[in-house]
């Protein structure tokens, strides 16, 4: 239910607009207004115009880094692109404690060192099948086997073709260890120097109490 004392933060500013974070029953409006308005007025008139609305129900985690003051939204819609707020510290600080306090039907968890190392982990995984069937693309071609790109995955497979015939067997596989180098030290790096943070995991039931 909204109400005229609503709590918002601004989290974005620039030199004639504001982005306000506002928090209700059953989602996250960001709403972008000009600056010296009367937020409290515009919410308790409904007049504030074009809204994103992050509802609770699509989410499947809000993620809060206290390393980088960022707060991440992913979605359980794969399709649905995640989105992500770096703030300043104190305004960071305050979401945090109220979402913490009076969201509802929530899981709470610290930010783990697997789930910040599992994209790179992805990324090492895909990046391996991808150098190793190139690689045997690659030495399909020195053999003067055809190899035919039609069928699921044509693209990716013309894109392999392309790739081993310019740079061989050789060429090939040393590319494909560069690249696991690279992914493998922030690996690494990530293990090493793991950010702070909280995982709030949503729930059917999830919803702010205000």
């Amino acid at each position: 239910m909204i109400t005229p004392k609503m709590k918002n933060w601004i989290i974005a500013q620039t030199s004639e607009f504001d982005t306000y974070f506002i928090p209700t029953e059953k989602s996250i409006w960001l709403s972008k207004q000009p600056k010296g308005v009367d937020i409290q007025m515009l919410i308790a008139n409904k007049n504030l115009g074009i809204v994103k609305s992050i509802r609770y129900e699509d989410l499947k985690e809000i993620v809060f880094i206290d390393t980088d003051s960022n707060i991440e939204f992913k979605y359980k819609n794969n399709d649905s692109d995640d989105e992500e707020f770096t703030i300043q510290t104190d305004v960071y600080s305050q979401i945090q404690s109220y979402i913490k306090s009076h969201l509802k039907g929530i899981e709470l968890k610290n930010y783990s060192i697997y789930k910040q190392a599992l994209p790179q982990l992805i990324a090492i995984t895909i990046a391996a099948f991808l150098s190793i069937a190139t690689y045997i693309t690659a030495i399909e071609i020195e053999n003067g086997v055809t190899v035919n790109v039609s069928g699921k995955r044509s693209i990716i497979k013309a894109m392999m073709i392309s790739v081993a015939e310019n740079l061989g067997s050789f060429g090939t596989i040393s590319a494909g260890f560069v690249i696991m180098g690279i992914l493998g030290s922030l690996l690494i790096r990530t293990i090493k120097n793991p950010k702070e943070g909280e995982v709030l995991t949503m729930s059917k039931m999830t919803k702010l109490d205000v």
